[in-house]
């Protein structure tokens, strides 16, 4: 408990000497600014020239300092950064496989005799698309019952 004390203690010290150094630093530029303000009046006197056109001479300077107060001034003090929390990891979803189509490679050559269209006579080429009737036909009966019932021969 007392540790804790002495620790913000000593932050507090600290804090305060660093807020002393930076109040006198701000007394060092003030006087600074007015020693320099007083030397360029007199200086503007000394010369003959008032400071309006002093300052109408050099407006485009001023208006562009003045804007940028201006907006430093209208700027919105600096958010408090965020305190990021864990998150749970989104659990995905496990991902169903399709079962393993069975592809039946009807080999090149000539059929009939298929239930849909018994006097039909199909030629299959080597390489190529295979007609749908001849495939769905050889999938529900079987491959080796498809080619015994209903090749025909070579090309």
């Amino acid at each position: 408990m007392t540790n804790r004390r002495q620790k913000e203690i000593e932050s507090l010290r600290s804090r305060l000497a660093s807020l002393e150094a930076q109040q006198e630093r701000e007394l060092i530029e003030q006087e600074a600014m007015e020693s320099a303000h007083a030397q360029m009046l007199s200086s503007l006197e000394e010369a003959g020239i008032t400071f309006e056109a002093y300052v109408r001479c050099f407006v485009k300077d001023f208006r562009r300092v003045l804007t940028k107060v201006d907006r430093e001034q209208a700027k919105a003090p600096p958010r408090v950064r965020r305190v990021t929390t864990k998150k749970k990891a989104a659990v995905k979803k496990k991902v169903r496989r399709k079962k393993a189509v069975v592809k039946i490679k009807i080999p090149a050559g000539r059929y009939s005799h298929l239930p849909a269209d018994p006097e039909r006579i199909f030629q299959v080429k080597a390489k190529g698309a295979r007609p749908k009737l001849l495939k769905a036909y050889a999938d529900e009966v079987g491959l080796d019952t498809f080619l015994s019932q209903c090749f025909i021969g070579e090309d």
